[in-house]
């Protein structure tokens, strides 16, 4: 089930955060109320994400870093791609 957020459209209740996240099924309609404090909240549109991998060679150069590899006897090797 996925994660929404939601914000607050006017006062918020006093043990209520302004954005709060709550897990619901896709099929459910958006909230209108907060559940806490009962006053009106809309949904938030959020960015997700994906699986990237951070210590891909071609990642590594982007941020100027080099990515050694380690041969017999202990020498360590430049990684060509």
């Amino acid at each position: 089930m996925p994660i929404y957020e939601y914000k607050h459209t006017g006062q918020r209740g006093e043990t209520c955060d302004e954005v709060f996240e709550t897990i619901q099924k896709m099929s459910e309609d958006a909230l209108e109320k907060c559940p806490v404090c009962g006053k009106p909240v809309q949904r938030l549109i959020s960015r997700f994400s994906g699986n990237v991998d951070k210590m891909a060679p071609s990642r590594l150069k982007e941020l100027g870093f080099q990515k050694l590899v380690k041969r017999d006897k202990g020498v360590y090797e430049k990684t060509v791609k």
